[in-house]
């Protein structure tokens, strides 16, 4: 799974807790290295940019190696960058496709394989995917097409006993916005709006979501807890989406 940071380490952590076996993918070297010391059952990892061409394949190879075989992919890495539809040059819309979409099909594509009946993907999408927002244009449409790829490949694999499903986050306390260039003061300001005004939810417990929870739908959706449940795109956002514009 793809652990270098907010929600995939909340993964990778979860997982090992409930006695996976896990290995660890991601960009960072140091983080996934913390990662597999800090935490039992995360067994080793293996770094490389997904979005360049090979990695996913090799990735896979390295990660089935380690593991003798490969029951569960969860794919959630992810990018954001953001513009508005008349400022989405190409670099920005390839951003986020090469990432958000394109990685998500060549991690299943390589893993597929290697699984066997009874296996699960997940793939980590957002809110984004289900419900249109401004100056996001790229993104929403990149998580989309997740959701999309998502269902597409649980038909496919259905006859094969490899189920395929969604978790579409609304916001989450992780270090995604930032990146995508929002100032920390910015940051601390759409997370308070966020609690009150756009997640019903939030507006109860004083918040947003943890990247725990994520987890743990994350997990419950690989398990054979939900052995009839696939080409799912389940929502953890607080309601967000049924909200509307606001």
């Amino acid at each position: 799974m793809c652990a270098s940071s907010g929600i995939g380490v909340a993964i990778a952590r979860v997982f090992a807790g409930h006695g996976a076996q896990v290995v660890a993918l991601g960009r960072s070297e140091p983080a996934l290295a913390k990662l597999v010391a800090d935490t039992a059952n995360v067994t080793a990892y293996f770094s490389g940019d997904l979005t360049r061409n090979g990695v996913p394949e090799r990735l896979v190879g390295e990660s089935t190696d380690a593991l003798g075989g490969l029951d569960v992919l969860v794919n959630c890495a992810g990018v954001l960058r953001g513009a508005t539809i008349q400022d989405t040059t190409p670099e920005i819309w390839h951003a986020n496709f090469a990432a958000n979409t394109t990685a998500v099909y060549a991690m299943m594509h390589s893993a597929i394989p290697h699984m066997k009946s009874g296996a699960a993907i997940c793939n980590i999408s957002s809110v984004n995917g289900l419900q249109a927002f401004g100056g996001t244009a790229a993104y929403c449409a990149s998580k989309a097409a997740t959701d999309q790829l998502t269902r597409c490949a649980s038909v496919d694999l259905a006859p094969l006993g490899i189920r395929v499903n969604a978790v579409n986050p609304g916001v989450v306390v992780t270090e995604l916005q930032k990146r995508g260039g929002m100032s920390d003061e910015v940051y601390d300001r759409f997370l308070e709006r966020s609690a009150a005004v756009t997640h019903p939810l939030g507006q109860a417990l004083g918040r947003v979501a943890q990247p725990n929870e994520v987890a743990e739908l994350a997990a419950f959706l690989c398990s054979a807890k939900a052995s009839f449940i696939t080409g799912e795109c389940v929502a953890i956002d607080g309601g967000r989406q049924n909200l509307g514009a606001r």
